[in-house]
């Protein structure tokens, strides 16, 4: 082979050769541990015993009811505050920054608000149950835990379904409403007949995606299941139970094969999700062949007629009983965290706030410093690294159409983190590098790249490719056009990606929980890497004159304060941008 013909193969993988190594060696090669460690001998003797565990038909039960009904729930109230806003002509900013305030909570702190909600005797939920004539009901029992579960991830994961969902009505072509208005066809007409077909591609994928991510979600059960120990069962998944049973019941092969099962599970959505974003023609790139998945063929949605203006009165009520359930616990956190420990524990409960005080609040941000600082400095180094591994990668996806390449990172992505989350510990034990800073900014990146890489395909699949084509005619190198040409052009879309690659890196615990053991020394090299996430989970609750039996209900709150607020920040910059690249080909199907 000449040397041209090697410098042209090269100046075409460059761009993506970083990040399929990435990927490979903190994405495959821990999953390849994992699968090996899940079965040592020969009779997958680890896997037997898992079926035989009586407890297994309910564990299985539980991660099917969770996560369908979380997706179906969060894709279906989604759709109702997509239509809103897309059929607002004013306050479409403010009513999109309502719908999507839960996505600006770590689930982290979502879960620990909801624990507090939930208590039977000093939680806001009953009374006001009493106080309409509903019965009361022992949310966190053992017959009604799962469906609070549930009820919490839909308020978590709703925000992600509104904004897929939102992205497919708005990408309706634009004669295609302005036909429905010269033809004068109401809410309802439009929405049934026009809009939503179009959007059903975008509306899939949101179930899909919704449903992938509470299969695999750790924070949610784990911490309403009791942050530590065995989980109980009526509350265990598949991700909780093998946490279990991997970090505290010693029982590694099991947990890993439990973890293997999962992943399996989480294929079937996961490879409809490559599918169904690829599409299902054949100029793939090889894609279809390469996952020989069938190609998904959308019905046609025949939906009953309705009068247009009932329907618009009911999207509007609908929309404001969700919009309470979505602001009532960002409420109730900020009332725990800024009033008097003491008016936590009266019953019935005080909704409305009497005395403020920042006394609590300023001592747990004190308290939480070194993990402030810790998160901060990890969120900033796996944004920097997600941008430069992930930018490159996704131009050329984009620009050369390799497709199967971006089926095979889509896959990645939906595999649940807990499939990789022993595999890495192995890796980062090895290299001598747990509780320190490096062993998350090398793993985090997992979760990040695959995503940025997704949405960045996209959007550069909406720049236009003749500033390129003059460049390459002026003599530009790919690398140097890529740099000079496509990097400004794409600045809008590269914050946009650089934001969710930090709350990502912000939000997460599992890995955290697993490589961390205490707060950062204050030394350099740093040693000590808790974040603000296992910070609010296993928190000193004597700083405040507590103790862990009667929830410190003030602190939990505070630590949901700090978790929330440089999300909510970065989210409101952000949002400009989400729509751009989170969905493309919203009409297609």
């Amino acid at each position: 082979m000449s040397v041209p013909n090697i410098r042209e193969i090269l100046s075409k993988r460059i761009f993506y050769i970083p990040a399929v190594v990435y990927l490979i060696i903190f994405g495959l090669l821990p999953f390849g541990i994992s699968i090996y460690l899940s079965a040592p001998s020969s009779d997958f003797a680890s896997y037997v015993r898992i079926f035989q565990l009586t407890n297994f038909p309910r564990i299985l039960y539980n991660t099917f009811v969770f996560s369908v009904g979380t997706a179906v729930f969060s894709v279906v109230i989604g759709t109702v505050l997509a239509i809103l806003v897309d059929s607002r002509t004013h306050a479409k900013r403010a009513l999109s920054l309502i719908s999507y305030l839960p996505y600006m909570i770590p689930f982290t702190a979502s879960a620990l608000i909801f624990a507090t909600l939930y208590n039977p005797g000093y939680g806001p939920i009953d009374p006001i149950l009493k106080a309409i004539g509903l019965p009361i009901i022992n949310w966190l029992g053992s017959g009604m835990d799962l469906y609070s579960l549930t009820i919490t991830g839909i308020w978590a994961t709703l925000p992600l379904a509104f904004l897929i969902t939102l992205a497919g009505l708005t990408s309706v072509p634009k004669q295609v409403k302005e036909a429905s208005v010269v033809d004068g066809m109401g809410m309802w007409d439009y929405y049934s007949s026009e809009a939503l077909p179009l959007a059903k591609g975008a509306i899939l994928t949101a179930f899909l995606m919704t449903m992938i991510l509470a299969f695999g979600d750790f924070d949610l059960p784990f911490i309403l299941g009791g942050a530590g120990g065995v989980p109980p069962t009526t509350m265990a998944t598949l991700v909780t139970f093998s946490y279990a049973q991997m970090f505290y019941e010693g029982l590694v092969s099991q947990g890993l094969a439990t973890t293997m099962i999962l992943a399996l599970i989480v294929s079937i959505p996961g490879l409809l999700l490559v599918r169904v974003t690829l599409g299902g023609g054949r100029k793939d790139g090889g894609a279809g062949r390469l996952f020989h998945l069938p190609s998904v063929h959308f019905p046609s949605l025949h939906l009953p007629h309705l009068p247009n203006g009932p329907f618009k009165y009911l999207i509007y009520v609908v929309s404001a009983l969700v919009f309470i359930f979505i602001l009532f616990p960002i409420y109730w956190m900020g009332l725990l965290a800024f009033r008097p420990q003491a008016l936590d524990y009266v019953i019935p409960p005080i909704l409305l706030p009497t005395k403020i005080i920042s006394s609590i609040f300023l001592t747990t941000v004190t308290q939480a410093t070194p993990e402030i600082i810790t998160t901060t400095a990890i969120a900033i180094a796996v944004t920097a690294l997600t941008i430069a591994l992930a930018a490159p990668a996704a131009y050329t996806i984009a620009r050369q159409g390799r497709r199967a390449l971006l089926g095979i990172i889509i896959y990645v992505f939906s595999i649940p983190s807990i499939a990789f989350v022993f595999g890495a510990f192995y890796i980062i034990s090895r290299l001598h590098l747990l509780n320190t800073w490096w062993a998350l900014i090398l793993t985090e990146p997992l979760f990040t790249v695959p995503f940025v890489i997704w949405t960045m395909s996209n959007f550069y699949n909406s720049l236009p490719k003749s500033y390129e084509e003059a460049a390459l005619v002026d003599g530009y190198s790919p690398l140097r056009s890529f740099f000079q040409i496509v990097m400004p052009l794409a600045r809008p879309g590269l914050i946009a990606a650089a934001m969710v690659a930090f709350i990502f890196a912000w939000h997460l615990l599992l890995f955290p929980l697993v490589m961390s053991q205490t707060p950062w020394n204050f030394h350099f090299p740093p040693v000590g890497s808790n974040t603000v996430t296992t910070f609010a989970v296993i928190f000193d609750p004597d700083s405040t004159g507590g103790s862990v039996s009667n929830n410190v209900w003030v602190q939990l709150a505070a630590s949901g304060i700090i978790l929330a607020v440089p999300v909510i920040v970065l989210s409101v910059i952000a949002q400009s941008y989400l729509l751009k690249g989170l969905y493309s080909g919203g009409t297609k199907g």
